[in-house]
C-alpha cells in the first residue's frame, strides 16, 4: 500500500500539534510495512498511490488545493480535520477584530471537504459532534486518536535532571509553543501567585507574547526538546499543565501522562474524552480553577491515567486503527 500524506508546507518549520501527529503517524505506519510519502505540492501526480491523506482544515487554503488536485485525479481521500471551533478564543482580549470574521468566510471551504471526501479520521467522538454542529453534512468517519511516543513508557527522570542540573527539584512543566492560544502567561501569572517554579518547553510562535510570559520572575524557558530527552523532562515534572484555549486533546499532556506525570488541562475540546476523571481541568481564565488544580496536583497520583493512556494511546496503536481506516476505504473500490 503507498499513501502520500497531504500538509502545509511549513509544518516543520513552524511545528505544532499537526506536525506531530503527521510524523509520528507516519513512521508508524511505516513499522506496519506501509510505504508513506509526503507532498506539500497542490499540483502532485497522484497515479502511483492508493490514497491521498489530508491533514488539517484550521489552515483550510492549502488543504483545499489538496483536496481539489486529488479529486481531480479520481483518488480517494481521506481528511484528519484537526479542527475546533476557535470562536472563544478569537472574540478574546485584544484578539485580532477580523479574525474571526476571516474563519467564517473560509467555512464553505471546510464544509466541501468534509462532505466530499471519501473518509474522516476526527481525533475524538467529541471533535465530530462538533464537525457534526458546524456543518450540514459530512462523509463517513472513523474515529482516530492522538497518541504518544512508544518509546516514552518507563521514563525516568535522571537525563533531565543532569542536563539541568539547576532546576528546582519540584515544578510545573508546559510543554508547547508558546502563544496565546496555548496560554502560559496566565499559568505563568497563577503560578508565580502560589510560588511555584514553572518551565516551558517548545518553540517561539509570537516575541511579544513571549517576552510577557517571560517578565515572571518564576519562569525558565528551555527551548525544544525531543526524544529521550523529552520523556525524562515529563518524567521529572511534578505536573505538566496545558491550559489551552482549546485542545483535541493536547499531544504534551497525552506524553506527559505516558510519562507518570500529573496533567492539568484545559476543560475546552476533547481532552475529557481521552483522560476522563483521571486529569484535573481547568477553564481558559477562570484564575480559580487553576489554582484550585495547582493545589490539588501536589497531592493527586499520575497511576490511573498513566496506567490508561499506556494501554489506549500508543501511535503504534494508533497506526493500526489508522490502517484499517485505509483498508475500509479502499475496500470500497471505485
Amino acid at each position: 500500500m503507498k499513501i502520500l500524506f497531504q500538509a502545509r508546507p511549513d509544518f516543520m518549520k513552524n511545528p505544532a500539534g499537526d506536525t506531530v501527529q503527521i510524523v509520528s503517524t507516519g513512521q508508524a505506519l511505516k513499522n506496519l510495512g506501509i510505504e508513506v510519502h509526503l507532498s506539500a505540492d497542490p499540483n502532485v501526480e497522484l497515479s502511483s498511490y492508493d490514497l491521498v491523506h489530508i491533514f488539517n482544515i484550521t489552515r483550510i487554503k492549502e488543504s483545499y488545493m489538496f483536496f481539489l488536485n486529488a479529486q481531480k485525479q479520481a483518488k480517494k481521500i481521506i481528511i484528519s480535520p484537526i479542527y475546533w471551533p476557535p470562536n472563544a478564543y478569537l472574540k478574546r482580549e485584544g484578539a485580532n477584530s477580523n479574525a474571526l470574521a476571516v474563519w467564517k468566510h473560509m467555512q464553505p471551504m471546510r464544509s466541501r471537504l468534509l462532505g466530499e471526501c471519501d473518509l474522516l479520521l476526527p481525533n475524538s467522538q467529541i471533535e465530530m459532534e462538533v464537525l457534526r454542529q458546524d456543518f450540514l453534512r459530512h462523509a463517513p468517519y472513523q474515529v482516530t486518536p492522538n497518541g504518544f511516543p512508544d518509546s516514552f513508557m518507563g521514563a525516568t527522570p535522571e537525563l533531565f535532571r543532569k542536563q539541568f542540573p539547576d532546576l528546582p527539584k519540584e515544578f510545573i512543566l508546559c510543554a508547547a509553543r508558546i502563544s496565546p492560544r496555548k496560554n502560559q502567561h496566565w499559568l505563568a501569572k497563577i503560578c508565580e501567585e502560589l510560588d511555584l517554579p514553572l518551565v516551558l518547553l517548545g518553540p517561539i510562535n509570537d516575541q511579544n507574547y513571549y517576552k510577557n510570559v517571560k517578565d515572571f520572575s518564576n519562569v525558565t524557558h528551555i527551548g525544544t526538546l525531543q526524544g529521550e530527552l523529552l520523556a525524562s523532562a515529563y518524567s521529572a515534572a511534578k505536573v505538566h499543565a496545558l491550559p489551552s484555549w482549546f485542545e483535541t486533546p493536547g499531544l504534551s499532556s497525552l506524553e506527559a501522562s505516558a510519562c507518570g506525570t500529573v496533567v492539568i488541562s484545559t476543560d475546552q475540546g476533547s481532552p475529557k474524552e481521552y483522560f476522563q476523571d483521571m486529569a484535573l481541568y481547568v477553564r481558559p481564565l477562570d484564575d480559580m480553577s487553576l489554582r484550585t488544580a495547582l493545589e490539588q496536583s501536589f497531592n493527586a497520583s499520575p497511576t490511573p491515567l498513566m496506567q490508561h493512556v499506556q494501554k489506549q494511546y500508543p501511535w503504534s496503536r494508533v497506526a493500526e486503527i489508522t490502517l484499517e481506516a485505509y483498508h475500509k476505504v479502499l475496500d470500497q473500490g471505485p
